[in-house]
């Protein structure tokens, strides 16, 4: 989940990919972990200490650790475990999320060098007096973290919610981490790696689970490998992509001018989300709605509410509106998305082979098309510019 936010996570090591994610006992012994448990305890740490020292001075406050934690070990739980959910809804993350980027803005601004600063000074020294001055700005403390689990309402305080946010973004970095390598993470030496991030942040003498040469070292064999998968990823990618252009070849049919097919091929592959639709087979032989998108395009969450709306308006008169997310998209961030356009008349389906995509789709979200009975379709680049075409389109139908 991506949070609107002026808060940039900086991480210290350039890390980037499903990862078998263990649970063990709270209680771990890093000096003798194994290779994996080392690297989910250093990324732990890296996190905690780069993000406790860097996000107080834009926000004004400590983050509560144990929130921020909690926040972290749930958003690892829901990438796990698809019935598992986050204490807070998408909604009331975004709102604390919108807050405290005011916040930052508003402490940016008032750290902002004076006029005689700003004519005197060379761009470096105007940063360097920024970053002192938004330093010395006053900062809230707030109790150690002693690791101990937390609830989350919406009654919490707004610092105990922005606290819990940042874990989130904490534990969907470690689940995207754990992708990339293609690893077995495991979130209790986690969690310890964030608790002591946060520890040497409070005093400068602590001492790690871990020597800093341990970690230096353990950070340059895993960035190795990242190259390496790079390379076999690139190569699969590309093999992929030459398989599924056979696929669809035979799956197309005939074609408009444009290339895409003039029908709807119902065989083709889908995933549902909360049913087991396997295929558009159901959806045969009767008008529907599409709405082509995915979750982390900014244009498609504007547009959710507003599909949701129309999908219910309609599915009294028995057009239904498919929600199909691009190949790529996780489900449970398919779910988050759901969430945050409180979708209940939508059906959720996946294009997890990419194959729609592919046949009806140029590259681009989100895609609008309107299916006639008989497979033959309209797609539409805009829902709210093309509104009135296509609730025209759906009473002609409507009146058959």
């Amino acid at each position: 989940m991506k949070f609107k936010s002026l808060i940039v996570l900086f991480l210290t090591v350039s890390f980037f990919y499903a990862c078998d994610l263990k649970e063990k006992d709270a209680n771990v012994s890093v000096a003798n972990a194994n290779e994996e448990q080392k690297f989910s305890y250093m990324l732990g740490v890296q996190f905690g200490r780069q993000a406790f020292r860097s996000i107080p001075p834009q926000v004004g406050f400590q983050l509560i650790e144990d929130y921020t934690i909690q926040g972290a070990l749930d958003a690892v739980q829901m990438h796990r475990d698809t019935a598992a959910k986050l204490q807070l809804t998408s909604e009331a993350l975004g709102n604390v999320s919108s807050k405290f980027a005011m916040v930052a803005r508003q402490r940016m601004e008032a750290a902002r060098p004076d006029s005689l600063a700003m004519a005197t000074l060379e761009p470096m020294q105007l940063r360097q007096l920024a970053d002192s001055l938004i330093k010395a700005a006053p900062i809230e403390t707030s109790a150690p973290g002693a690791g101990h689990s937390v609830q989350v309402t919406e009654n919490s305080s707004d610092n105990e919610k922005f606290s819990y946010m940042i874990g989130v973004e904490f534990g969907n970095q470690f689940v995207a981490v754990g992708e990339q390598f293609q690893v077995s993470l495991e979130k209790a030496y986690f969690k310890t790696g964030l608790l002591d991030g946060a520890r040497i942040n409070r005093d400068s003498l602590y001492v790690l689970a871990l020597p800093e040469d341990t970690l230096k070292a353990l950070g340059h064999r895993f960035n190795e490998k990242a190259k390496l998968l790079q390379e076999e990823s690139k190569k699969k990618m590309q093999e992929e992509q030459q398989k599924l252009k056979e696929k669809v070849a035979s799956l197309a049919g005939d074609t408009l001018e444009d290339g895409t097919p003039s029908k709807i091929n119902y065989s083709i592959p889908m995933t549902g989300i909360l049913n087991k639709v396997e295929n558009l087979e159901p959806y045969a032989n009767q008008a529907f709605f599409i709405f082509y998108y995915s979750t982390t395009c900014g244009h498609c969450q504007s547009a959710a509410p507003k599909l949701e709306a129309f999908a219910s308006k309609y599915k009294k008169e028995g057009i239904k509106v498919l929600a199909i997310a691009s190949g790529g998209n996780p489900k449970n961030a398919i779910r988050m998305f759901a969430e945050a356009a409180k979708v209940e008349s939508m059906e959720l389906l996946l294009d997890e082979e990419r194959v729609f995509g592919e046949l009806y789709g140029d590259g681009y979200v989100p895609k609008y098309y309107l299916v006639y009975p008989d497979g033959s379709y309209k797609r539409y680049p805009s829902f709210d510019q093309n509104l009135e075409e296509i609730e025209a389109e759906l009473q002609k139908l409507l009146k058959k």
